[in-house]
This record gives C-alpha cells, structure tokens and sequence, in this order.
C-alpha cells in the first residue's frame, strides 16, 4: 500500500477521535526528528512522520519535542504553542488540520501543552497548562484531573484510555484514584541530553490499539517484563523502533489512522 501523499488527508484516513488512542493503525505522527533510524523504521511501515517543530526560545533538549509545540484535542483540533513559526503553522493546516493558539507562551518552565488526554479524563498541572486548552476540553465533556507534575504527557505512556505506565508516583496516585490502571516503573534508564533521566512518556506512542512503539530498545529497560505484562493485559504488544537505548524524542503523537479495511504494513514492526 502506498504511504498517504505529504499534506494530504485522504478518504482512506482519519483523524483521531480520541487523542494518543487510535482505534486502527496510525498513518500520520508528529514526532521529533532527532532519532533518525525509528523516523526510517515509521516510514517504512507506510506513516508519515511529520517532524515536530523547534522552539528556539527554549535552550534546552525538549526544543526538540512535539509534546511541547503542540496538543492534540481531539479530531482536527491541534492546540500549538503562541511562538510557532508561520512556516510550521502553514505545514500544520496543510495537513487539515484546525490551529488553536496558546494563551501563553510555551516554555521550559511552564510547559502549556504538555497534558495528558485519556478519553474523558485530562491529567495536567492547571497552573502551568494553558487555559485554552483546558476550557476547550471542558466544553467537549472531558474532566481535568490534577497532578503536579508540570510534564505530564511526558511522564505517561498511554496503553489506551484507561491504563498507563508511569514512574510518577503522584500521577500514579491519581491515576488509581480515578479508575485508571497504572504500571508504575522505576526511574531513569532513558536518555534525554542535557538531564539526569528522560521519561517513559517521551519515548513512546500507540501505532495501533495494540502496539505500543518505543524509540529505542524497550526490551533493555529494567521493568520491561512488568510492562508486557502489563501491556499485554489490554491486547497491546511493545515494539522497538531502533537498537539504540531508550531516548526521550517528546513523544510519539498519533494524529491519523487508516479506515479499518486498510492494511498496512505496521505490523512488521512486531
């Protein structure tokens, strides 16, 4: 099957209803650029990877990462950051895709994108997450439950609308609170430049309802048998999109996903 031409939703594809949580396999991701080898290995399998834009004003590594340039919200609603370039606006609503702006400027400290949507249920830190974005979610029905963790898209890896694996026990305590099954890991052991530790949030994304895929080798991760465990306990397999350690990229974002009699390629990934 032929990838989707660049730029263009076609009617073999869909946006997401439910962000981070395709229902069919993924064919549109937003992700950073900066592991070029699972860039290869997304678009051997027939998605395209729409690189994520650069924050120049932020020094550090998570410039670098689509978790802090944008929000899914949900269908064509893309939330971006106030200080995104006219040219990557232009990319973005050339992919169809209908632009909210931030009512605050995104940076290293206040990370206002960086929340996470599971279904009806929005885990975020209110102060630092933009008060657009979570108006918006309130008026399409979704509860905003609160953590502290400024990072919270970050700091997750979605197994679907109500499981996830985090290393943030404050988060992990929400989380069972609400009815949301948690594995909780140990910290560290992913790279991210510049920190002592990224986060498992940032190096992953769903491909599917039942592929889980990682930036680099998941299978060295000291819980990695919890997390299949975990995983599989939801149909959701964990795959490796590169030999090298494990990488804070900002995330895997689906964005579209193929009509459910398209057959892709992804599950080579497997």
């Amino acid at each position: 099957m032929a990838a989707p031409e660049i730029g263009v939703i076609d009617m073999k594809e869909r946006f997401l209803a439910v962000p981070h949580c395709p229902e069919n396999t993924v064919s549109r991701v937003m992700m950073s650029d900066r592991m070029p080898s699972a860039v290869r290995a997304l678009q051997q399998n027939h998605i395209h990877v729409i690189t994520a834009a650069v924050l120049d004003h932020i020094h550090g590594a998570e410039r670098f990462h689509a978790d802090m340039s944008v929000c899914t919200a949900g269908g064509e609603h893309l939330f971006v950051a106030a200080q995104l370039s006219a040219d990557n606006r232009a990319v973005l609503c050339r992919e169809g895709f209908i632009l909210h702006e931030t009512k605050q400027p995104v940076t290293a400290r206040c990370p206002s994108l960086n929340i996470c949507v599971l279904g009806d249920t929005v885990l975020c830190y209110p102060p630092t997450a933009d008060a657009g974005l979570l108006d918006y979610l309130q008026q399409t029905g979704r509860r905003i439950l609160t953590v502290r963790q400024r990072y919270t898209k970050c700091s997750v890896a979605v197994v679907n609308a109500h499981a996830i694996i985090t290393a943030d026990a404050g988060i992990a305590k929400v989380c069972r609170q609400n009815a949301i099954d948690v594995l909780k890991i140990t910290e560290g052991y992913i790279d991210l430049e510049g920190y002592p530790y990224g986060f498992i949030g940032g190096c992953c994304g769903l491909l599917s309802r039942d592929t889980l895929a990682f930036s680099g080798r998941i299978e060295q991760h000291p819980d990695y048998r919890n997390m299949k465990d975990f995983a599989r306990q939801y149909g959701v397999s964990l795959v490796s999109l590169s030999g090298q350690p494990l990488y804070d990229i900002g995330g895997i974002l689906p964005l579209a996903e193929y009509d459910a009699n398209e057959t892709t390629a992804s599950s080579d990934l497997l």
